[in-house]
């Protein structure tokens, strides 16, 4: 039994574990396996033996950016909790574990007087989720501050790739199906009040223009080139669209949240309808920044 193979190579496993415990959206249908990992050596092992069985595996960090089907996942779901969360500070040299919080990585960088995370302040999410989706705004990007990343191979065996591998651009990267073991930043002296000040500052704006609060999953779609996602949506008059328990955010156009009740269907039902409707008005295909698994 694919237990009693999974059960020795991991900290804690759990079968048929519902996802919406572990997801920012609150939905989701049941993991067949879940486990956390605590060490690399563990997620190494577990990789090999997916791979050899044809399991699917996904790598759950923070919850957020990701909308899994109400069917659940057919495979293993893996947590990275133990070393992964740990980080350390060596002068303007940040090394962190895949599972490292952003907002504990944000608070701790300014606490220190290391400029450079502001970019992340209020965004929710593990480190490893930061870099696959290439988290910041606009003009700012985790990505300009990376020096390497650890992930693991298709043999699965641990490597280091330098960021140029990475190919990080606006909200995205080519590390989509790597599996992120942990990464080393560059980041930059500056005065600590002045940090900490700015740090508040974005946090307190994305706060007052974002759905602060509510169970959603980061922003819905990408903004396409010289234009704003949430704009299209809102000048579609889809603003506060009701599909079943999902909603188009009222305060942000570009956020859907459940409202209490949501299923994945209703969500991704809520998507469908927004794409097709800015399409018909604007003739823009918006693009996904969030991660769907499962039919």
């Amino acid at each position: 039994m694919l237990y009693d193979r999974i059960a020795p190579l991991v900290a804690s496993l759990k079968m048929d574990e519902p996802l919406k415990n572990h997801t920012t959206y609150r939905v989701g249908g049941a993991a067949k396996y879940f486990v956390e990992v605590h060490r690399a050596g563990q997620l190494e092992r577990l990789y090999s033996l997916a791979a050899a069985e044809n399991v699917p595996l996904i790598v759950l960090g923070g919850g957020s950016n990701i909308l899994f089907s109400d069917h659940g996942f057919p495979g293993i779901v893996a947590r990275m909790l133990g070393t992964f969360t740990e980080y350390r500070f060596d002068g303007e040299q940040l090394e962190a574990g895949a599972g490292v919080l952003l907002p504990v990585l944000v608070r701790e960088s300014a606490e220190r007087g290391l400029a450079g995370l502001e970019c992340l302040a209020g965004v929710p999410g593990t480190l490893g989720g930061a870099l696959v989706s290439n988290a910041g705004s606009r003009d700012e990007w985790i990505g300009s501050m990376v020096v390497s990343i650890d992930v693991l191979s298709v043999s699965g065996s641990p490597v280091r790739i330098a960021a140029t591998e990475a190919a990080f651009a606006y909200r995205t990267s080519a590390l989509e199906n790597r599996v992120i073991l942990g990464a080393s930043l560059n980041l930059k002296k500056g005065h600590k009040n002045d940090i900490l000040n700015h740090v508040r500052e974005r946090a307190l704006r994305r706060a007052r223009t974002q759905p602060d609060g509510t169970w959603n999953a980061g922003s819905v779609f990408r903004n396409p080139p010289g234009e704003s996602a949430g704009r299209l949506i809102e000048a579609a008059g889809l603003k506060g669209l009701k599909f079943g328990g999902a909603q188009v955010s009222e305060k942000h156009a570009n956020f859907i949240v459940n409202t209490g009740d949501a299923t994945s269907s209703d969500i991704r039902s809520l998507i469908s309808t927004v794409r097709h409707k800015v399409k018909e008005q604007s003739g823009i295909d918006l693009e996904l920044e969030i991660k769907i698994v499962g039919a």
